[in-house]
């Protein structure tokens, strides 16, 4: 019952959204009766039809993330319940309320100009791979990398503790197993992988001892105060800039945007400047 209403919360919510967006349309003239009748009726609704293709080009509308919540029959049932909804605010003539005109205006409008960049400025904006190379060149310092290792980290109580895991390490025992068993640090359940870490990440102390380790080396005992450390180094990478390609998607995230922004500028200064726009500022002033 609990899940049955969570559903219908979901669908009710999105489908208020929806509702929102088609009365829009609905409300200035463009609504689901005056579209092309000619498909197979789904469902009338005192005498305005629906059509299996009406409702399916609804149904895509809907996110993927959604549907999993949803099933075709409950949009349906919203549907209906939407018609019903405006066929009443037809009777009461909701249309011809001049604020209610005016907010279905703005709401079509921000549509309008949303579709309109997304055609103009978003789906034409590319970045050239000579774009995301100037922009690496000119920012490289961003990408300056410290020195990196990953390493394997046991953590114990007391010393004699950590002596004991020390003997059996040196006794051949694999360092991953010890630290699922022995360690109380977080990363136990990971058989003690911390993975990459950078210098300037952990305590001085630490990185001392850490950082001098060649991968497959064991540090000694670092003695902390909530405990002890043994370290184990995996891998090493040095201090350098990071290569194009391995920040190419960060540069296009980044970069993206403000080439969209660029172009958005260019674009409206073209309509500006075509267009004939007359102020009349005294009428502010009453």
């Amino acid at each position: 019952m609990i899940e049955k209403q969570k559903k219908l919360s979901v669908v009710t919510v999105f489908l208020c959204v929806l509702l929102l967006f088609f009365m829009s349309f609905s409300l200035q003239g463009i609504s689901l009766q005056g579209q092309d009748d000619s498909g197979e009726p789904l469902v009338i609704i005192n005498g305005e039809m629906i059509t299996v293709e009406k409702f399916e080009q609804f149904w895509n509308m809907i996110p993927d993330n959604y549907k999993v919540e949803l099933n075709k029959e409950d949009i349906l049932d919203q549907l209906i319940t939407q018609t019903l909804l405006i066929q009443k605010s037809d009777e009461l003539n909701l249309r011809e309320d001049p604020e209610i005109a005016f907010q279905i205006k703005s709401t079509v409008d921000q549509i309008l100009i949303q579709s309109l960049l997304e055609k103009e400025i978003i789906e034409e904006t590319r970045l050239s791979d000579e774009d995301i190379a100037l922009y690496y060149e000119e920012n490289k310092e961003d990408y300056w990398q410290e020195e990196e290792i990953r390493a394997l980290n046991i953590l114990v109580e007391t010393e004699e503790e950590a002596e004991n895991i020390v003997k059996k390490l040196e006794e051949g025992e694999d360092f991953a197993k010890l630290a699922e068993d022995a360690s109380i640090a977080s990363s136990a359940s990971e058989g003690g992988d911390i993975g990459f870490i950078s210098k300037g990440t952990l305590r001085s102390e630490i990185e001392e001892q850490l950082f001098i380790l060649s991968p497959g080396e064991i540090s000694e005992i670092i003695p902390i105060e909530n405990g002890f450390h043994i370290f184990k180094v995996l891998e090493k990478k040095p201090s350098g800039y990071l290569e194009l390609e391995e920040v190419k998607e960060e540069i296009e995230y980044q970069l993206l945007p403000q080439k969209q922004q660029e172009n958005f500028d260019k674009y409206l200064k073209e309509i500006e400047d075509k267009a004939i726009i007359e102020k009349n500022l005294e009428l502010l002033k009453e």
